[in-house]
């Protein structure tokens, strides 16, 4: 019971920090936009399309052309690591809070409907907390 609130403290830190980058980067409009809609689709995948996923990824692996398919795929995303690989560090963490949540409402029982609900919330929740010091401390000149 007590093992819940030690996910979503790590999603909520998780989104947080992801947050705290993207002003850091002084991101566009467009880069909080498209961020907001991967916070939606990576709720989604993790919920309602679970299944289809999982039988796609699955399938991939049982024929030759899908394995050499999904090798390629995993080697791509292995030089985008590489050359992208503060990114892509933020990415793997963020994908892992979700899914230990994710599996969090599995173990209470938790429909897809709430969990989807709740991924959402939770890194909404992440990403406006990482708008406090700006908003906090807007204007505020400090001198040393």
């Amino acid at each position: 019971m007590k093992s819940r609130w030690l996910s979503w403290g790590l999603l909520v830190l998780s989104y947080a920090t992801y947050g705290q980058l993207l002003h850091n980067n002084d991101s566009s409009q467009l880069i909080w936009s498209i961020t907001l809609a991967l916070i939606v689709i990576k709720a989604g995948v993790l919920t309602f399309c679970w299944q289809p996923v999982r039988n796609f990824l699955l399938k991939g692996f049982k024929t030759d052309v899908g394995y050499s398919i999904m090798v390629l795929a995993l080697a791509s995303l292995a030089v985008l690591a590489v050359a992208q690989l503060r990114t892509f560090a933020y990415i793997v963490v963020l994908l892992a809070a979700a899914l230990l949540v994710r599996v969090d409402c599995l173990i209470d029982g938790m429909g897809d409907r709430g969990s989807f609900i709740l991924l959402i919330l939770l890194s909404m929740l992440g990403l406006g907390m990482s708008w406090l010091p700006t908003l906090l401390f807007q204007g505020a000149e400090f001198t040393a």
